[in-house]
């Protein structure tokens, strides 16, 4: 397992980690998530051996990770650390590079260039490859030396949408067959709804919250971790308790927030619609987005299915969050 233990970094004058402490067993798909500036490339630094916290510890299946100044070499040699960008030296083909790194056998070689999706690109030079096409290929040139733990940073943060499909089932795929452990860094709620089975969120340097990606979405502790995972909006007090919304937790506003896809407009009402009026129409790919006039409120909703035009008067109703078997509590 891959154990951190009260870690601190003092980063600036005015930023630090402070006692950052989890634990990610092997083959469990863990990300980090904050937002800019909370500290989450900091902490894969130091995972990574790149850089020494000034208290605390990384361990490794029991062995400590060293820091940069114990060792000639920063890293561990179990750990291998994807930046955000990959720079790959400059005026070589791409076999090349793998030819003074290569540490398998020809026909293992070839299967790692498979599954990474690079056996295309062997005969081009560094000027002939897209950023994507980079960016698997430093993968592919970290998995030859067989390390256990996968760190990266930001993976797909610069990537089109067909890179990053690339990039995320070739991460899936390795993982699985070379029995690699993954530990992945984000501020792209969609990147790690996808591929996490447990979320830890970071703000200001500290740790706040640990939950499946779930979870946290359909009931965040506080409004930072709502935010970071998408879309909401703070309803008003009269309507939270027109709609008999709980509230929970310790943040006051938390039973209040309600995320668009909660909301559902229709032209029937029952015994807790709220009359609304649509105001505004917006195409999003596999839906629609609209804003609607509630009491002297503007709320927006997300319609898979429906097309409305701004004018159609109708009712606003409104689905509480999944509970924990899964499914949708109306209220009544």
């Amino acid at each position: 397992m891959l154990e951190v233990i009260g870690l601190n970094k003092r980063v600036s004058e005015i930023f630090s980690l402070s006692e950052v402490s989890f634990i990610q067993q092997p083959g469990e798909r863990l990300a980090i998530a904050g937002s800019s500036g909370s500290g989450k490339s900091t902490l894969l630094q130091l995972l990574a051996g790149h850089q020494a916290p000034d208290r605390g510890s990384i361990l490794l299946n029991g062995k400590r990770v060293l820091g940069p100044h114990e060792q000639l070499i920063p890293g561990h040699p179990e750990l291998a650390y994807l930046p955000q960008h990959c720079d790959l030296p400059h005026h070589f083909f791409v076999h090349e590079l793998f030819s003074y790194a290569n540490q398998w056998d020809a026909q293992m070689g070839k299967d790692l260039f498979a599954w990474c999706r690079i056996d295309h690109l062997m005969n081009r030079r560094h000027q002939e490859i897209s950023g994507g096409e980079k960016q698997r290929i430093a993968l592919a040139l970290l998995l030859i030396s067989s390390p256990q733990w996968l760190l990266l940073d930001e993976p797909f943060s610069h990537l089109d949408a067909i890179n990053k499909a690339i990039l995320q089932q070739v991460l899936l795929e390795v993982s699985q067959r070379l029995s690699i452990t993954c530990l992945l860094c984000s501020h792209h709620p969609e990147d790690i709804f996808s591929w996490a089975e447990r979320l830890l969120v970071i703000r200001d340097g500290k740790l706040i919250a640990d939950d499946t990606p779930m979870s946290l979405y359909s009931i965040p502790p506080n409004t930072y971790v709502a935010g970071l995972l998408g879309e909401f909006q703070l309803i008003s007090v009269e309507h939270a308790h027109f709609w008999q919304l709980r509230e929970r937790l310790s943040d006051p506003h938390i039973h209040r927030l309600v995320r668009p896809e909660q909301f559902f407009f229709s032209l029937q009402s029952h015994s807790r619609a709220l009359p609304c009026k649509i105001l505004y129409s917006r195409f999003a790919g596999k839906g629609r987005w609209y804003d609607v006039d509630c009491e002297g409120t503007t709320y927006r909703f997300f319609s898979l299915n429906q097309l409305w035009q701004p004018g159609s008067v109708g009712y606003l109703h409104l689905s509480h969050p999944p509970i924990e078997n899964g499914q949708i509590e109306f209220p009544s």
